[in-house]
């Protein structure tokens, strides 16, 4: 296994974009065992390299690491919550969580955090309280950011798209419950955050417009039609560039509604018919 490679990576990319140890583990595994990591003396868990590497601002898609048959089918299970959150199968989501509920009894709580953020997700989807939506996913991002109290950013600490994702849906939480000013703080943070701190990638292109669209969704709500367009204009270049053919439509819809609560008609006009066709 290339333990040393991936150690020295991991080490001249910190260095580079000038982390500190305690910055990029924490939360994630200790400072210590960090250090054994980069010097070669430690081989990461396919978990905990993922989440060092999105510390960084990157994706662990250069490496591979070898991990016992739990731990890949562990991570394999979590990675189809993923996919079944991203496309609304609640249905098959809810019979993953309790596969993955019962495989992480005796693992550490870091492999439990996007089982509690998917719990949090079902709960909310089945029109659970909010208040027990918003204590799972506390929960969840507790396990990495113990400090985080839920409305204040933490401008000093990396995040994981994990935590990023979390984040976001707590400020969705609060949107819910017609606290717009929380959620717009919670919002620009993570979206200031991803624009100063995360290189091009995968996740980015598919987080990025999601955290965008969520922040023209609350200005509409506080009737700030202004700002709320310039961020959907923010949004729709992004996925343009990055081609998020997902999002495109839904930040194109609120650019062209926010344009005609500005009276600004014509405008709006042009952007749901953007060409004209003779009749």
């Amino acid at each position: 296994m290339a333990t040393y490679i991936i150690g020295d990576f991991i080490r001249e990319t910190r260095i580079r974009k000038g982390y500190t140890q305690e910055e990029v583990s924490y939360g994630i595994c200790t400072p210590a065992s960090l250090s054994r990591i980069e010097n070669g003396m430690q081989a990461p868990g396919r978990y905990i390299l993922d989440k060092l590497m999105e510390r960084l601002g990157m994706e662990n898609s250069v490496f591979n690491v070898f991990v016992s048959k739990e731990e890949m089918e562990l991570y394999e299970r979590v990675q189809e919550m993923v996919r079944n959150m991203a496309d609304g199968n609640f249905e098959e989501l809810e019979r993953q969580i309790q596969k993955v509920e019962d495989m992480t009894r005796k693992t550490s709580q870091l492999e439990r955090q996007y089982l509690y953020f998917a719990k949090a997700e079902l709960l909310r989807h089945k029109k659970g309280k909010s208040e027990e939506v918003t204590e799972l996913l506390l929960k969840a991002v507790h396990i990495t950011l113990p400090q985080f109290d839920g409305k204040t950013p933490l401008y000093d600490n990396l995040l994981t798209f994990d935590e990023i994702m979390i984040i976001n849906a707590i400020a969705v939480q609060y949107a819910e419950n017609h606290k717009e000013e929380d959620s717009l703080k919670l919002g620009y943070w993570l979206k200031q955050y991803m624009e100063q701190r995360i290189l091009d990638s995968r996740q980015k292109a598919a987080k990025y417009p999601v955290i965008v669209y969520d922040i023209s969704n609350w200005l509409a709500l506080g009737q700030q039609y202004e700002q709320a367009y310039k961020v959907c204009n923010e949004g729709v270049a992004f996925c343009v560039k990055y081609g998020n053919l997902v999002m495109l439509p839904l930040l194109i819809y609120n650019k062209a509604c926010s344009l005609a609560e500005l009276n600004r008609k014509d405008e709006a006009k042009k952007v749901f018919y953007p060409v004209s066709y003779p009749v």
